[in-house]
């Protein structure tokens, strides 16, 4: 009996010790290299450190931030515009808050998503106007749908036909888990569509993309606690680059400019990156690599041995768009002067919305900035704005716009809507580690939210990584 006893009791000193060393294990430092210094490889860097780790980011470029970039330069009096990611919201964006907090820097209510002007036939319509019945009934939308606005708003009528499918969805990462999967063999607007829509409210709701995809997001929002169309959105004062610099700032001589990673290979021990230094090329071997970059970047470097067959074809196929960012300086706030929202939607390739921004900076001019789909110019932005502009006191003294698309390392953000039936051909492979190596950006979380899938998708990998 003592026997067994003792047996049993070294037993449990053995186990004791295997778990304390596990753990041990789990906190030594590794070596990680972090390729690209966005918003998303930055944070990831920065969770990495603090829990002891060696870390290394190579930035392609000569400035960190990727697609959080704030314009200044040709603005007058203090004016700056955020040419990437432009807001933040609440609810909705609280890994990202968190660093806000954490690194307490201010921020300001954007109240661009107030009294938002829409041109719609090439009509101009009013929030007002759009709650109205006959008005809506005018576009086409069916008493159904009129009821659901007028408790709702516009801009959430979506909500209406994806309500029925979403309590099927009961973990955020396991779209495939809710009984919907004949979901993705259909279109957003087929779906909709076959559960009553109107062709008026198709015109602003529908969608060529995965059905299923499309209610799994808002199922996500859902799940989340976030309105479908969050009303509430915010900024940081001084431009949204403050929290890339902040990342930075502590990162200090960890963060590599002029560093483009020209070659990765890895095995079941570490990884190796080559990266293109001044001169000649450089190579780092570190335990674990996090590709920080866009998969527009990602997919030319060669790989050794190649991904798999699944995760070539999600980093090789994924789609994304590609806008540019007007911006006009104006000798003046002239909407106020007109007694009209800054804040319009045209839905023009040339310029698709605008609102105001730097409200805070003491100057009588004021500062608009937009989307624009693609590649446009300065002199096309502006002549779409002054042809949809309804006042009279326009005063616009300086077009600039930043186009996305001719950069040559943070050309792509965010991407867009899978095609029916390749769901499944995405996710998950695409967020999926392979071997050593971890993936971070706003392509490599479940909901496609910018600088908040950035953050998430690093702070998952740090987690991960351990």
């Amino acid at each position: 009996m003592s026997g067994t006893l003792l047996s049993r009791r070294d037993a449990l000193k053995l186990t004791a010790a295997t778990l304390m060393a596990a753990k041990v294990q789990a906190r030594a430092p590794r070596k990680v290299i972090v390729a690209g210094a966005g918003i998303g490889g930055l944070s990831c860097a920065w969770e990495l450190v603090r829990r002891g780790h060696e870390v290394t980011v190579l930035e392609a470029s000569e400035r960190t931030g990727g697609h959080v970039f704030t314009f200044r330069d040709g603005l007058d009096d203090g004016l700056y515009a955020d040419a990437g990611a432009e807001h933040f919201t609440k609810p909705g964006y609280e890994r990202y808050w968190s660093y806000v907090n954490e690194f307490a820097l201010p921020y300001r209510y954007y109240p661009r998503r107030e009294h938002v002007l829409r041109w719609i036939g090439g009509t101009m319509h009013t929030e007002e106007m759009l709650a109205d019945a006959k008005v809506l009934e005018g576009l086409g939308l069916n008493r159904r749908e009129i009821d659901y606005v007028k408790v709702h708003t516009f801009p959430e009528l979506a909500g209406l036909y994806y309500a029925p499918y979403l309590d099927a969805f009961h973990d955020e990462y396991k779209p495939f888990d809710a009984g919907l999967n004949h979901l993705d063999q259909v279109s957003t607007a087929d779906l909709f569509r076959k559960d009553g829509a109107s062709a008026g409210a198709l015109a602003f709701i529908g969608g060529n993309g995965s059905a299923l995809q499309s209610v799994w997001h808002a199922a996500i929002l859902k799940l989340r606690g976030v309105p479908l169309f969050p009303p509430k959105v915010y900024r940081l004062v001084g431009g949204n680059q403050k929290l890339p610099d902040a990342f930075v700032d502590r990162l200090g001589a960890r963060v590599r400019l002029r560093s483009p990673v020209t070659r990765i290979e890895h095995g079941q021990t570490g990884v190796r990156v080559t990266c293109r230094g001044d001169g000649a090329p450089v190579t780092h071997e570190a335990d674990y690599l996090v590709c920080a970059m866009s998969a527009v970047m990602l997919r030319q470097i060669p790989v050794t041995p190649a991904w798999s067959e699944a995760k070539a074809f999600a980093v090789q196929n994924v789609p994304y768009y590609f806008d540019s960012r007007p911006i006009f300086q104006s000798r003046s706030k002239f909407w106020s002067k007109d007694r009209i929202s800054p804040n319009m939607e045209f839905g023009d390739r040339e310029l698709n919305h605008v609102w105001s921004t730097c409200e805070e900076v003491e100057t009588g001019r004021g500062l608009i900035v937009g989307t624009s789909t693609g590649p446009q110019s300065p002199e096309g932005a502006l002549a779409m704005y002054r042809k949809r502009y309804p006042g009279a006191s326009e005063d616009i003294e300086k077009a600039h716009v930043h186009v996305w698309a001719t950069n040559p390392w943070a050309s792509a953000c965010e991407t867009t809507a899978y095609r029916p039936g390749q769901l499944a051909k995405f996710w998950p492979a695409l967020i999926e580690p392979h071997g050593r190596i971890h993936f971070v950006g706003a392509y490599a979380d479940n909901l496609n939210w910018g600088m908040e899938a950035a953050t998430r998708s690093g702070y998952r990998v740090s987690e991960a990584i351990g």
